[in-house]
């Protein structure tokens, strides 16, 4: 593992320990260096950072407070990563399921309002992935060799840069909204008219 204190943030793992446990959910108290209510996996940890159950995993007390990420913010991101994405493999597999058994589930309301509601995990879980990328590797913007403060440009108004790609990419949203909306809306009239020239020939 390339960045530990990372590791350590996703899981909130304060203590440097053998057979770690694998932490799902739980809320991570930073001052008194816990987590409560998880749902601890033993030795699971360990085996996926070090394909051994019994293997040392650092935890953050080998690091320095002020080296340490914003734990709440890296696991948080990190449950919902993997929580997400384990929703959307659930609903593949429902899918595929339907399929080898011969159901019509893919017909039923219910399960089209699955896909639905499904339809921005994916990019909620991407986000997420990024937070613990970029949340986990600080303080470093190249890990143990530059902070991320001393990396910060001097130029001004680099802010005004950041606010026009911001308005290009809300612009652009708002557009893709309205002709996705314009394309599903056009959607039963276009079945009415194929279904007539059908009729016709």
């Amino acid at each position: 593992m390339r960045q530990p204190a990372k590791l350590a943030a996703m899981e909130a793992h304060f203590h440097t320990e053998e057979s770690a446990s694998l932490i799902i959910g739980g809320i991570p108290d930073e001052e008194a260096k816990e987590v409560n209510y998880a749902i601890k996996i033993p030795g699971a940890l360990s085996f996926l950072a070090h394909g051994d159950f019994d293997a040392e995993v650092i935890g953050l007390d080998q690091f320095p407070e002020e080296h340490h990420p914003p734990v709440a913010v890296v696991h948080y991101a990190f449950q919902i990563m993997v929580g997400l994405g384990m929703l959307l493999v659930g609903l593949s597999l429902m899918y595929f399921v339907s399929l080898w058994k011969k159901e019509n589930w893919q017909f039923q309301r219910w399960f089209l309002w699955l896909f639905v509601l499904a339809t921005p995990l994916g990019f909620i879980a991407l986000e997420a992935g990024w937070t613990v990328t970029e949340v986990g590797r600080q303080p470093w913007i190249i890990y143990e060799i530059m902070l991320t403060k001393d990396a910060v440009t001097p130029i001004p108004g680099i802010r005004y840069s950041f606010f026009i790609f911001s308005a290009i990419y809300v612009s652009l949203a708002g557009i893709v909204s309205f002709l996705l909306y314009r394309q599903i809306k056009a959607v039963p009239q276009t079945l009415k008219q194929n279904s007539l020239g059908s009729t016709d020939s």
